[in-house]
């Protein structure tokens, strides 16, 4: 799977939808939405929201992909452009803020997008376990020669932990692509999401496939190796050339109060093929599947054991912006809400659901006339 895969994807969404936006938020109001609340806005002007990490149920942080640079590659996916515009933001008591600007805590992190500055990659994860323990990011890998040779050797492809007024490298991730490629499929590297654990760091590596393991002393190992989805419209693909089915992109990783790692994935884009895994807490072993999603982006556990998924460009409800958030019950029973292109997800200890919306947006929004389309969090109950 290609670094720069939402470039690819958000052409299968169509941009044609950007013309009917009954799902985009006017900039301060409260957007219309099915289910049992209504979403409030708790950050705008955001520069491509991805992941969430509520810490300690006071500080909500938010990895931004930012929006690129000037320094134009040809990506697999076209033209590409980097510089240093990611960032990583903090919301301090989410449950009470509405619509405010981003309060941005890390800054200067590779970015790699289209040249508006849309579907960036860049800094996609945010973790961290308490509050005063170390923040964690990772960057995706970028060509070196696109940055300066100090930023690619501080950030290019790495975990990198962040403290005032600087990161530092933790660990190699694309590097431990290039020496091991675990999933056998060739060297391709795009470090995605990180969850901060008790005893170590896991990253995941979407176009490696993988979740790395990363200890206190910085080495890494291969924690979960993900086979090529061969389900359904799956079993007619071949992602890539010569390996049957699609590919699991891991995205997205949360936890449970057991320790149990939620792993969700985007089976190569296939529409129904997506899943979302649940490992034990060393990675060994597959607990339960859940299957019939479409561009898993997002996943959350909440206090009561629901699982929350993102939809990334999943049809939604009403006409607009694709983008589908799920519920699914303890009693497996699922609820969707329709949320425009929803990445991250964070649940606290009240119910409320933190979700990044138009998270393929920069701040200054998709162009929609007449509404705020910019990155934003989002806060619902379902």
């Amino acid at each position: 799977m290609a670094n720069i895969w939402l470039r690819r994807a958000i052409t299968v969404a169509g941009a044609g939808a950007l013309i009917v936006p009954l799902c985009a938020v006017p900039a301060g109001a409260t957007p219309a939405q099915p289910g049992p609340t209504k979403p409030v806005v708790v950050v705008s002007g955001l520069n491509n929201p991805r992941q969430l990490s509520l810490v300690d149920g006071l500080e909500l942080l938010v990895a931004e992909a930012g929006t690129g640079g000037t320094v134009e590659f040809q990506g697999p996916e076209g033209p590409t452009f980097v510089g240093t515009t990611g960032s990583v933001s903090a919301v301090w008591f989410p449950q009470f803020v509405h619509n405010t600007s981003p309060h941005r805590i890390a800054t200067g992190l590779i970015s790699a997008a289209a040249k508006d500055g849309s579907n960036a990659t860049g800094p996609d994860g945010v973790s961290a376990r308490h509050l005063g323990d170390p923040i964690y990011t990772q960057v995706t890998f970028v060509p070196p020669d696109t940055v300066s040779p100090d930023v690619a050797q501080a950030q290019d492809g790495k975990l990198l932990r962040l403290k005032p007024g600087r990161t530092k490298p933790v660990a190699d991730i694309t590097g431990f692509e290039a020496a091991h490629d675990p999933d056998g499929h060739g060297v391709d590297s795009n470090p995605y999401a990180v969850l901060a654990r008790r005893g170590d760091e896991l990253v995941a590596d979407a176009a490696g496939n993988d979740i790395l393991s990363v200890d206190k002393r910085g080495r890494i190992s291969v924690f979960h190796v993900f086979p090529n989805v061969t389900t359904g419209a799956c079993a007619a693909v071949a992602d890539p050339p010569g390996f049957p089915g699609c590919n699991f992109v891991p995205t997205s990783l949360a936890t449970d109060r057991w320790g149990n790692v939620y792993v969700g994935g985007l089976s190569s884009l296939t529409p129904g093929e997506a899943q979302v895994v649940k490992l034990d807490p060393t990675g060994k072993h597959v607990l339960q599947t859940w299957g019939g999603f479409t561009s898993v982006t997002g996943v959350a556990v909440g206090p009561d054991g629901s699982l929350y998924v993102s939809q990334l460009f999943a049809p939604a409800s009403a006409p607009g912006l694709p983008g589908v958030l799920t519920k699914i019950g303890r009693n497996g029973q699922r609820t969707n809400v329709d949320v425009p292109f929803p990445t991250g997800l964070a649940t606290d200890a009240f119910g409320s659901v933190y979700v990044s919306a138009f998270s393929v947006a920069p701040g200054t929004g998709m162009g929609v006339p007449g509404v705020d389309s910019s990155g934003q969090i989002w806060r619902l109950r379902i």
